[in-house]
């Protein structure tokens, strides 16, 4: 009886302590409360999709001048900021020297072709012999030779413009020695330039051989140019991690000069129907897990999203959203998957 009576306590003590459990739980169950949120319905949008790099303007063919041989300056034939052409005199050393010798020399070789000449009848005649003769036609190729040689010494003397373009600098004064190898004029072609960038080389796939540019001027806000890459390079640079691209723009009235500074656009992609949402609106939640939440039905979802291409401060979406998708655009914050949302007017 008293063993009954014991199993009879026990029993009805541990219905006591369920019930009690079962209030409690009751008792700190909490309601969740609804946010508060506003909504955007997606609709398809054009993207112009590009990158934005820096960009140094530079001449389409720059040339530094310097003398072969050394000399000293006799006249500069073209000053600074004149025009010239390919093949125009621009400094003239002194040549007193070189013009004598190569005198010397051409006069050596017409004595020497002259005898040559008249004795090829003699030797035909059996008059001389071969070895007399073929000595008179070294002799006088060899006094071509040096004429040649002293010709060029002199021609040496008098420095060219290898391109069409402007002088724009000149170094040695007249009268000044002028050594062998130091550039001592310079002439642009600045009658177009090329605008040289470097991109990231993430982006070195996007872009290629005639790619649509957009360009403007620090110097010149408000102008806009366009052109198309001419080239790009052909290897990463291992400083910076980027490539080499350049860009021929048209300018005739020299209103670019070498080394302004740009900003270049480089056209990746146009699409016509791209979901592009705020950039702010997409959360990082794991190193490589984007997410962005949809309202259905009432309530958060949670979607897990791929981005593309940028527009300003928009992203497109190129999964995990599709036109139509109620995207919560404010209160997202506060969201976990499944919260109960109210749509705020």
């Amino acid at each position: 009886m008293k063993q009954m009576s014991l199993i009879f306590l026990f029993l009805i003590g541990a219905l006591l302590i369920t019930s009690c459990n079962d209030d409690s739980g009751e008792k700190n169950e909490v309601a969740v409360q609804p946010v508060d949120i506003k909504i955007e319905t997606l609709q398809p949008s054009l993207l112009v999709d590009y990158i934005q790099v820096a960009g140094t303007v530079k001449a389409l063919e720059d040339a530094m001048i310097s003398p072969e041989e050394g000399g000293v300056v006799k006249a500069w034939v073209a000053s600074k900021g004149k025009a010239v052409h390919k093949g125009d005199l621009i400094i003239l050393l002194k040549d007193e020297v070189a013009k004598a010798s190569y005198e010397a020399a051409l006069a050596q070789y017409r004595m020497a072709d002259l005898n040559a000449e008249k004795q090829k009848k003699v030797y035909e005649e059996h008059g001389i012999s071969e070895l007399q003769y073929k000595n008179l036609l070294y002799t006088r190729d060899a006094a071509k030779a040096n004429a040649d040689l002293m010709k060029a010494r002199f021609d040496r003397t008098r420095i060219t413009s290898p391109i069409d373009g402007i002088v724009d600098n000149i170094i040695p004064n007249v009268g000044e020695y002028a050594p062998p190898g130091i550039p001592i004029a310079r002439v642009v072609n600045i009658a177009a330039v090329k605008i040289q960038a470097e991109i990231p080389e993430q982006f070195s796939g996007s872009v290629s051989h005639g790619t649509p540019a957009i360009i403007t001027v620090d110097a010149f806000q408000g102008d806009t140019l366009r052109g198309n890459v001419s080239f790009v390079g052909s290897t990463v640079s291992a400083a910076n991690r980027t490539l080499l691209v350049e860009i021929v723009i048209n300018n005739t009235n020299k209103k670019l000069k070498p080394e302004m500074v740009t900003k270049v656009r480089l056209l990746r992609e146009v699409k016509k129907n791209a979901i592009m949402i705020n950039d702010a609106l997409v959360q990082l939640v794991d190193r490589d897990k984007r997410i962005v939440y949809v309202e259905e039905q009432g309530k958060a979802v949670e979607r897990v999203v791929e981005t593309g291409g940028h527009q300003k401060n928009m992203v497109e979406i190129v999964n995990g959203l599709h036109a139509g998708d109620r995207l919560i655009v404010t209160g997202f914050q506060k969201l976990v998957n499944g919260t109960p949302v109210v749509i705020m007017e």
